[in-house]
């Protein structure tokens, strides 16, 4: 057996019995404090261990249609079905010095691996970014950004790039991040976007120091860019792009946008987590410009959500990898109770 089971969790959140969740299908794979990967049911019971792979650390993400994960450093895990997880035989180089972006780090149909050049030191605005086969191992460059995502549907990603500094007669003024590009091998950049112009989308000063954050659809033909400013304690606001750099719509900084953006399957929804009027709460936003509302069962926390492979229900926690990660909240996406639940680490996939 590829994985054996652990001991089942028979009761959810504190109060709360096994089962009180929103019913969902598939299983959940997760990454426990220890650095280990496991299956539970959404509702966190039913734990199996994944004995194969052992140890991965602490950096796992899927692939857009969750047939493959990357544990970091290069290596690749396949999905087959049952679920089942094993080494995908590769031929990329493993090295110290170079890391998988995250968390979409797969480009080109799940062909490719795109690669923060590091050198072992902290990530920075200037790294330069290797396209790399899973098949050969070959790799080329995309140029330098801050942050990237990988492209789904070609090879290449999404980059983020800085502007110089840009000295001034006090201090040195800069914005962080000027532009979100579309860096395809073989093809000249695309602009779609500036900062000063998503400033302007979100209704605050062009001229707003800010970090973009792109976080591409399943399919890549559309692109929610995360606009951060860099001073203060200002939130951060959200534009929704096409890879042509068109807007779909935006979320205004005074909403709070907290944590990372999830899209639903279809490519035509997105989940996140938000500071609303009324406290923490998940955020359903479709195009066109319609809105879902519904309060996490705590008070804080929740930053990173996953859908159900149907796209029916959504799935909450918090990031990293201590005891919040632990603390999951599911819904259905077209309305009713979000309950929480006790999982058994930080959900990486929602598999069928």
């Amino acid at each position: 057996m590829p994985f054996s089971s652990g001991a089942a969790r028979q009761t959810g959140a504190a109060g709360q019995p096994a089962g009180s969740a929103a019913p969902a299908g598939g299983r959940i794979l997760a990454l426990t404090p220890a650095g280990s990967l496991v299956f539970a049911y959404p509702d966190g019971t039913h734990v199996t261990t994944v004995r194969t792979l052992g140890a991965v650390g602490q950096v796992v993400s899927a692939s857009p249609d969750h047939r493959y994960l990357s544990l970091g450093y290069g290596q690749v895990a396949i999905v087959r079905h049952g679920p089942v997880l094993a080494a995908y035989p590769t031929k990329m180089s493993l090295s110290w010095d170079k890391t998988p972006v995250w968390p979409d780090s797969f480009a080109d149909h799940e062909r490719r691996l795109v690669m923060l050049l590091t050198y072992g030191a902290n990530v920075s605005a200037t790294n330069p970014i290797l396209l790399t086969s899973i098949a050969t191992g070959r790799s080329v460059s995309l140029g330098v950004g801050d942050q990237v995502a990988g492209d789904p549907q070609a090879a290449g990603a999404f980059l983020s790039v800085a502007a110089p500094p840009r000295p001034s007669a006090a201090v040195p003024r800069f914005s962080q991040d000027t532009r979100i590009e579309l860096h395809d091998a073989g093809r000249p950049p695309v602009r779609l976007a500036t900062a000063a112009a998503l400033n302007h989308d979100l209704g605050q000063s062009r001229h707003l120091p800010v970090a973009l954050i792109p976080y591409p659809n399943q399919s890549g033909d559309k692109i929610a860019v995360i606009v951060q400013p860099t001073a203060g304690s200002q939130q951060a606001g959200m534009v929704m792009l096409t890879r042509t750099g068109r807007v779909l719509g935006a979320v205004p900084a005074r909403l709070g946008v907290e944590g990372t953006p999830a899209w639903a399957p279809s490519g035509r929804s997105l989940a996140y987590a938000s500071n609303g009027r009324n406290g923490p709460e998940l955020r359903i936003w479709k195009i066109g410009g319609q809105v879902a509302t519904r309060p996490f069962p705590v008070t804080s926390g929740y930053h990173w959500c996953l859908w159900s492979p149907d796209g029916a229900s959504i799935l909450c926690t918090a990031p990293g990898n201590g005891a919040d990660s632990q603390r999951w909240a599911i819904t259905r996406a077209a309305g009713g109770v979000m309950s929480g639940v006790r999982g058994p680490g930080f959900p990486v996939a929602w598999l069928p």
